[in-house]
């Protein structure tokens, strides 16, 4: 039987180190130590650099035989982002190898890495994201054609993002919901996206105006095109950001002229707003847990709701627990929990779970719940 080892690797992407334009590297001074041989001390010194630069933690489970070889891949991707770097320390106590370092990280490198971003999404059980953009073509015949929406599927889709199927969608645009999570309302948005399965919404407008020629005598249209974006946490309700963008094409097709011009407001705000506040928001998850609600019906005692809360607290992987309600007479106990996991991995920890006499059955579990029985 093939033996299995955790390793935890601290990989990928804090975009909030990018505070602008020009931030494009991070310098650090790191000290890395082995066992092994100073080379090793040095690999680790520049992956610690790297993992100091970014702050998402990542888990992978890989077979002991493929180990080293995984190992290698690992801190070759990790050097990739180490622009240059130059040795301050180099000693040796015993057996103990000690290099120290100061090196100059690539954070742009980092950002832009394809493969980085798929590893951090899969390391978040890949959470799915739904879209819903309003647009309009002033004065412009009705394209009939949702460009800022294709557009923003196809970034989205090409970076490693799960995204709610646009089939799904269209079948539920005219719905009330759809036109009030447009229209700013937070709670049909959740609800929206709870249906859907999605933990995060894009929820936008595009405006898109033929602003007339261009050049003189050169039947060229000026398209300008403006996008406005806001993401929210489906199970928390809670607004992550919002971003305004701007373009502008010249083209003597309308329709090309607008696909350009809301290609290039897409194109920015994926890159310098989307894809940093849901990875801030991935990072918040992993420091402070992801928001749950826990419902446990058949509580019939105060002791019984104190076994519950005491049981909460020795597991792990819980943050923290806030009673929401307790309702004595029908037995309803809701808790509010921050949990470091899904809903399904807490649904395996309270199944079976023994309180004292009893235990806690699940019944039920979405993204933003799970359901007990305490019986």
């Amino acid at each position: 039987m093939k033996k299995l080892i955790t390793i935890l690797v601290t990989l990928v992407m804090a975009f909030a180190f990018i505070m602008g334009a020009g931030a494009e590297d991070k310098k650090i001074e790191v000290e890395g130590t082995s066992l092994l041989s100073r080379e090793d001390a040095l690999r680790q010194a520049l992956r610690l650099a790297v993992e100091q630069s970014v702050g998402v933690f990542i888990q992978l489970s890989v077979e002991i035989e493929n180990y080293e070889l995984k190992k290698d891949k690992i801190m070759s991707r990790a050097q990739g982002y180490i622009k240059q770097y130059s040795v301050l320390k180099d000693e040796t106590s015993g057996s103990l190898y000690l290099v120290g370092i100061r090196a100059t990280v690539s954070l742009d490198k980092i950002k832009d890495d394809l493969l980085a971003m798929k590893i951090l999404l899969s390391s978040m059980d890949l959470p799915k994201l739904m879209i819903l953009i309003q647009e309009n073509y002033v004065d412009m015949d009705n394209i009939g054609m949702q460009i800022a929406e294709t557009e923003l599927y196809s970034q989205l889709s090409a970076k490693g993002f799960d995204l709610v199927d646009k089939a799904q969608l269209e079948t539920i645009k005219n719905q009330s919901r759809a036109r009030q999570a447009l229209a700013g309302n937070i709670d049909a948005a959740k609800s929206l996206g709870m249906a859907l399965g999605a933990q995060y919404i894009i929820l936008g407008k595009a405006v898109t105006q033929d602003a007339g020629e261009a050049y003189s005598g050169t039947g060229l249209k000026s398209i300008q095109a403006t996008l406005q974006l806001r993401v929210i946490q489906t199970q928390s309700g809670i607004i992550l950001g919002s971003v305004v963008k701007s373009g502008v094409a010249a083209h003597i097709s309308p329709l090309t002229g607008a696909t350009n011009a809301l290609r290039a407001s897409v194109q920015a705000a994926v890159k310098d707003y989307l894809v940093n506040a849901i990875a801030k928001s991935f990072q918040d998850f992993v420091n402070n847990g992801a928001p749950l609600k826990l419902n446990i019906s058949g509580v019939k005692t105060f002791q019984e709701y104190k076994q519950i809360v005491t049981g909460m607290e020795e597991i792990d992987k819980v943050v923290s627990s806030k009673k929401e309600g307790w309702n004595k007479a029908g037995g309803l106990l809701v808790l509010d929990l921050r949990f470091k996991g899904t809903s399904e991995e807490l649904a395996e920890y309270l199944d079976g779970m023994n309180l004292n006499k009893k235990s806690l059955e699940v019944i039920d579990f979405a993204p933003d719940r799970v359901d007990c029985n305490f019986r």
